[in-house]
């Protein structure tokens, strides 16, 4: 399944295949996370939303996942005792050091590099849509369709779960997310830019963004309680800074 990507660096641009842009919702069709329904559906064996089965199945990916699935793999992850959302990944380095030479010569041997260092940081985030995008691109590049294929139709999966989770226009509606940077990324697929964010909780914070959209919206509300879950309550939250080049409008780093 061939896409476009927008490889791009401050001087140049690369067109290479597809753009994700998430689907507006309406009020009632948001499925806000709630943490004992979604604790005590993901750790039954004999549920359908199993944690273990669903993991199991979305890195397998013979079939897509229903968006039932993504939503308690999603959210069910942060029980997981894979769930580190406070510990640097240092494979995200290799990654970015296979991008940057990539930017310079495109070899198959690079994209192969890429590929391995990300499918380690999905390891560590299998859900982060930057991850998945690069792996995609990757795939895509060495012809690798099927793969490719798998690749977007996580992080689209991923990207409609956070979507799906609050209107993010108030306070009181705020989409939920396992990773800061799982919200840089929604907001650069749908073609936003980031201008600051602010902490206005203890369980939220709000993303500004460059430029007012159409209706009016100056920004959106994200809930990372979850990345606190089990930490102290003094820990101070921060967003890896980030570099500048993008992929599908999602950054690199």
């Amino acid at each position: 399944m061939q896409r476009r990507v927008k490889l791009i660096c401050s001087l140049w641009a690369v067109v290479l295949c597809g753009l994700f842009m998430p689907a507006t919702l309406s009020a009632q069709e948001y499925v806000v996370p709630h943490e004992e329904e979604i604790l005590s559906r993901t750790v039954d064996v004999d549920s359908p939303y199993y944690l273990e089965r669903l993991l199991g199945k979305y890195f397998a990916y013979n079939e897509p996942l229903s968006e039932e699935e993504f939503f308690y793999l999603y959210y069910g992850y942060a029980y997981s005792e894979h769930y580190r959302p406070l510990e640097p990944i240092s494979a995200e380095d290799r990654v970015l050091a296979a991008v940057e030479k990539i930017m310079t010569e495109p070899t198959e041997e690079l994209m192969h590099e890429l590929i391995a260092a990300a499918l380690q940081v999905m390891e560590r985030d299998p859900f982060s849509p930057k991850n998945l995008n690069l792996l995609a691109y990757a795939y895509g590049s060495l012809g690798d369709s099927e793969n490719e294929r798998k690749c977007f139709e996580r992080m689209e999966g991923v990207l409609r779960t956070i979507e799906r989770s609050g209107s993010g226009r108030r306070e009181s509606s705020p989409m939920h997310i396992l990773m800061f940077t799982h919200a840089s990324d929604l907001l650069y697929a749908k073609g936003l830019s980031i201008k600051a964010r602010e902490i206005v909780s203890r369980s939220c914070e709000y993303i500004f963004l460059s430029e007012r959209e159409d209706d009016g919206t100056l920004g959106y509300y994200f809930d990372f309680s979850r990345i606190y879950m089990v930490r102290p309550d003094n820990a101070a939250p921060a967003e890896p800074q980030q570099r500048g080049w993008t992929i599908n409008n999602l950054p690199l780093k």
